[in-house]
């Protein structure tokens, strides 16, 4: 007991794969990071084992690993004529749906629902925390349904939704990273009697200094005096590393810049890693774009640069790289989709350049290079910004109201 309350036990579940660590991920561990632990016990199921696993283990948190089945995208019938022909009609194309979808039940989804199922009654949860949304997580609200525990499932995404889909969602608590993701489910027919948009948040003490910024330069190859843009982020096709990669080469009057690319390869990624390599090779900037892979030490990283580029090609849900650039007071750059307008306002708190349109991203770093101290006045008012608008305190005091109806609904 703390303060006469009864302790809850949430289990967050991570569903994510790839060899990565994603922005699903960090964001639950912020937020675990920033619970009461009087009152909330943590545990989470991961899906593939993680790097930030040492860190969870420093806050105490219990780590199951669930081991789920996934069945191939590709098989030989692709391949076949006839196949793709009967696909284009429509009555068969439904059933081969409905086929797929009864065998990923069977093979996937029930098998790992009820492997959740068994954690959840061993760690005696109260309530069960969905990081990944309603199709990938589609086995975690089973599980809720088999042992009674009521299911937060947090959308992160802009996704396709089916019947199955909507009726999961129904018996969940919708929990939403932005407004246009919750306006993204209204579209597609995606409700739930108890829906909420929370923004994540970030632990401000994390993102303390641990090493010089010279010598972050130093490892990474950047001159001290240079100016230094980078990106942060998974390497594959939609986060769009490649279209900085094509603005760095039309900033041709500017020889000095050089440009980190934080992140370590998706496993679907690897081609594209490669036509990345390629391209910074044939447009001549090996010497000045830098590929530091994965790095545990991102908040000193970022520290090094002067300006941060979020690049995604396609609309990003939330964008945690430009909240925390935001808060390490950087000029931040960022593509102006998906849930990205709520977090920057153009010319006040960064700057927004459209999707994929690298032209147009070269002449933001060129105006923000030229006068980095005007840049820099707008990386202390976002900082301001984002302390008040995103605090982990108040994205805390959330989802603990969350929680707490949760359980109170349950029992």
């Amino acid at each position: 007991m703390s303060g006469g309350r009864a302790r809850t036990t949430v289990l967050f579940v991570e569903a994510s794969s790839g060899g990565v660590l994603g922005g699903s991920l960090t964001g639950l561990y912020h937020l675990i990071r920033g619970l009461d632990r009087g009152r909330y016990d943590a545990v989470m199921a991961l899906y593939e084992p993680k790097p930030i696993e040492a860190e969870l283990a420093r806050l105490d948190v219990t780590v199951h690993h669930v081991a789920r089945r996934r069945l191939p995208k590709q098989h030989v019938l692709l391949e076949s004529d006839a196949y793709r022909r009967a696909k284009s009609v429509g009555m068969v194309r439904q059933v081969l749906r409905a086929a797929r979808q009864t065998a990923r039940l069977l093979a996937e989804e029930f098998p790992a629902a009820l492997a959740l199922a068994r954690i959840i009654r061993g760690e005696r949860a109260d309530v069960v925390h969905l990081g990944n949304g309603v199709r990938a997580n589609f086995d975690g609200i089973l599980a809720g349904l088999l042992t009674g525990v009521p299911v937060i499932c947090h959308v992160k995404g802009f996704e396709k939704y089916g019947a199955r889909e909507r009726w999961a969602a129904r018996r969940t608590t919708l929990l939403c990273m932005t407004e246009a993701i919750l306006r993204h489910c209204h579209e597609h027919g995606l409700r739930s009697a108890d829906e909420h948009v929370v923004y994540d948040a970030v632990d401000e003490a994390w993102l303390a200094p641990q090493r010089p910024a010279e010598v972050i330069r130093a490892e990474l190859g950047v001159p001290l005096g240079a100016p230094c843009i980078g990106i942060a982020g998974n390497i594959q096709a939609w986060k769009g590393q490649l279209v900085l990669i094509e603005a760095m080469g039309r900033l041709s009057s500017r020889r000095d810049v050089h440009c980190v690319v934080a992140g370590g390869v998706h496993r679907a990624g690897e081609p594209y890693a490669e036509a990345l390599r390629s391209r910074i090779a044939a447009l001549g900037l090996s010497a000045r774009v830098h590929l530091a892979g994965f790095r545990p030490d991102i908040p000193d990283v970022m520290r090094a640069w002067d300006v941060v580029v979020h690049a995604s090609v396609r609309p990003e849900p939330f964008g945690r790289v430009i909240l925390e650039g935001m808060l390490l007071g950087k000029p931040v750059i960022a593509t102006n989709g998906g849930g990205v307008p709520e977090l920057v306002t153009h010319g006040s708190t960064g700057y927004l350049v459209p999707p994929g349109d690298a032209a147009a991203l070269a002449a933001i770093l060129d105006q923000v290079l030229v006068d980095l101290d005007a840049a820099r006045a707008v990386g202390a008012r976002a900082r301001q910004w984002a302390r008040d608008r995103f605090s982990l305190k108040r994205h805390v005091a959330d989802m603990g109201a969350i929680y707490d109806h949760a359980t109170r609904t349950r029992h």
